[in-house]
């Protein structure tokens, strides 16, 4: 029988996505794409700010039970993410002169939203 994805995560995820968009916005950041896919792995949103493309992996939790949520990035996760960077440069040769960087941005949605912007996460 095939797993069913969980519905409360995924609207965790989502909100936290927009929260961050919403917030890289508000900081002088251009969205270029949200959710951008490449074979198997993807990448939340890719903005850009000033000469910088920067390809961002956003982390959103409602509590603390598991950790802080930067630390559910694994060794596999920053593989992922770093060729799907490279498959969206390969199709984007327009940002070749960018600056590239990776950054993290988490959320806690709890009584008040936190936000955590790491720059150079890996």
């Amino acid at each position: 029988m095939p797993q069913k994805k969980c519905i409360y995560k995924n609207r965790t995820g989502a909100a936290g996505e927009q929260k961050a968009k919403e917030y890289l916005i508000n900081n002088g950041f251009h969205i270029v794409k949200s959710n951008y896919k490449y074979d198997k792995s993807e990448i939340d949103i890719i903005c850009l700010k000033d000469n910088t493309l920067v390809f961002t992996e956003v982390k959103t939790r409602r509590n603390k039970k598991y950790g802080e949520p930067e630390e559910s990035i694994t060794p596999v996760k920053v593989k992922h993410i770093q060729k799907a960077a490279e498959g969206f440069l390969m199709e984007n040769p327009e940002y070749d002169n960018n600056e590239i960087r990776f950054d993290v941005v988490t959320i806690m949605l709890t009584d008040e939203i936190e936000i955590n912007h790491i720059e150079n996460a890996f």
